[in-house]
């Protein structure tokens, strides 16, 4: 039998627990801290909608409408982002719901670091052996043309609803004679030599999709789609004439009255002119694959929570006032400690001193510290510490969600005082990190009222690059019934 987490009572943990006063001071962000954060943030709003190449890109998408749930037909969704290229067939009812079948097709080391043209027409054939094998809707058997919409998760600048020009590759990717392509064309063009009826209408960032995804399935017109996930970022209903730098070629009356942006939220305060940032968030950027990057999503993101949790824990472990000073190969590990394990922590309910308890468990099992180094007042410490990380961050996540709301009701609808605000939100920490849509909600209630908190409401919108894609689809066709088929040109 394990041994049990032995008692650690005196002066030892009154030390222990002052420490963790301490280090909850700095990571600790009152009103006033907040709305100055809330205030800078919503500056840098504006100053990306008027400048290209800022922290927070502020990219227009050139999806000008949201649905409503009433949308119907059948459209195709195409994911590539990683390890599988999926392809999904969404049917839409009308009423907010919708039936969807998709495949998954690996996309080897190969492909990835291959010739471009290799790759597209890999993601063409699977499209064509999707509908083949899959696709059981008379729209795909009966000849007619279907509409695409195409989730490519790698930086491209966008000049229209379906036109993007690869900037980079990220994720292993790296065929590069597609850097500087169009990427839409370059898959069109291959759908067509194997003579696929489908056509390729649009080009989908996943926060985008998350906010399509939650409009229709909620219902009504949704303000923000919101990822709280590995990463962090943010797409929202701007008013068309407040992205100033967009010099667009929009011949057609009557021009649109609103686009979507997508933020990239989580380059926010790269300079460093108002976060508070402490040593233990210097240290997990400074030993970051990209220091001095996405400082903001440092602070708020799955990939990243669990480290700055860790860089604690150590602090404590080096100062002798945790597990005797001793620590483990495991802990001592970059990234070793999963935000995963912070949320088991967080939810973790059975006494300290039950070496059964999921803290314990995470303690000794995972981290491998060894048992006889673990006291009870260890484990109420471990669970402070995850629970001090994790508040941060679902404090700031409000300030990107406030900075929106504010935004919307002093530009973009500032007489309407009876307004619902729908988000969007989507992610593995919204979903399963403990208290953290409620902290979020507390944040709000401080920096825009409780009157607006109330009148916020959250949903999953799950599957954003899914269900949101052929969304997309659905709309950018809308959009060409009503020309609103804004192109961006350049001078």
């Amino acid at each position: 039998m394990a041994p049990t987490a032995v008692q650690n009572g005196g002066s030892a943990g009154q030390e222990l627990s002052k420490a963790i006063d301490e280090i909850g001071v700095q990571l600790t962000l009152s009103k006033d801290v907040l709305d100055k954060i809330l205030e800078r943030f919503h500056e840098r709003m504006f100053h990306g909608l008027a400048n290209d190449n800022q922290n927070m890109l502020m990219i227009p998408t050139f999806v000008t409408g949201v649905p409503d749930g009433s949308e119907k037909g059948t459209y195709l969704a195409l994911d590539l982002g990683g390890t599988n290229l999926r392809v999904c067939e969404v049917i839409l009812d009308g009423k907010g719901s919708f039936t969807m079948k998709q495949q998954k097709y690996k996309v080897s080391d190969e492909l990835k670091r291959g010739k471009a043209k290799t790759l597209f027409t890999f993601i063409a054939q699977s499209v064509k052996t999707f509908l083949e094998s899959e696709s059981k809707t008379g729209s795909a058997s009966s000849g007619e043309e279907l509409l695409l919409g195409f989730t490519f998760s790698f930086p491209c600048e966008q000049t229209a609803i379906d036109q993007g020009t690869l900037i980079k590759w990220t994720k292993g990717f790296d065929a590069d004679d597609a850097i500087g392509q169009e990427v839409v064309g370059l898959l069109q063009s291959c759908l067509n030599e194997l003579g696929v009826k489908v056509r390729v209408n649009s080009l989908v960032n996943d926060t985008v999709g998350t906010l399509l995804a939650h409009g229709y399935q909620s219902k009504g017109p949704a303000l923000l789609g919101g990822i709280f996930g590995t990463g962090t970022n943010g797409a929202y209903v701007e008013l068309r004439k407040n992205i100033t730098k967009l010099q667009v070629d929009d011949p057609l009356e009557p021009a649109p009255t609103y686009m979507i942006v997508n933020a990239e939220w989580g380059g926010f305060d790269d300079e460093r002119a108002i976060l508070p940032v402490t040593p233990f968030d210097n240290q997990v950027d400074r030993e970051a694959i990209r220091p001095r990057h996405h400082a903001f999503e440092k602070m708020i993101s799955g990939m990243y929570l669990g480290e700055i949790s860790r860089m604690i824990i150590l602090s404590l472990v080096d100062r002798l006032l945790l597990f005797k000073g001793f620590s483990s190969v495991k802990m001592n590990t970059q990234y070793a400690f999963d935000t995963a394990y912070m949320s088991a922590i967080m939810d973790d309910k059975k006494d300290a001193s039950d070496n059964s308890s999921p803290t314990y468990k995470v303690l000794a099992e995972t981290m491998e510290i060894k048992p006889e180094n673990i006291s009870a007042e260890d484990i109420k410490a471990v669970r402070r510490v995850c629970d001090i990380v994790g508040k941060r961050a679902a404090r700031l996540s409000a300030v990107a969600v406030a900075a929106v709301i504010k935004h919307h009701q002093e530009e973009v609808s500032p007489d309407n005082k009876e307004e619902v605000y729908n988000l969007g939100v989507d992610g593995s920490v919204v979903e399963y990190l403990p208290n953290f849509l409620d902290w979020v909600r507390e944040a709000l209630r401080e920096m825009v009222g409780t009157e607006t908190e109330k009148k916020t409401k959250f949903g999953f919108a799950k599957d954003g690059s899914g269900i949101g894609a052929a969304l997309c689809a659905l709309q950018a066709s809308k959009q060409e019934k009503d020309h609103h088929h804004p192109h961006l040109h350049k001078n």
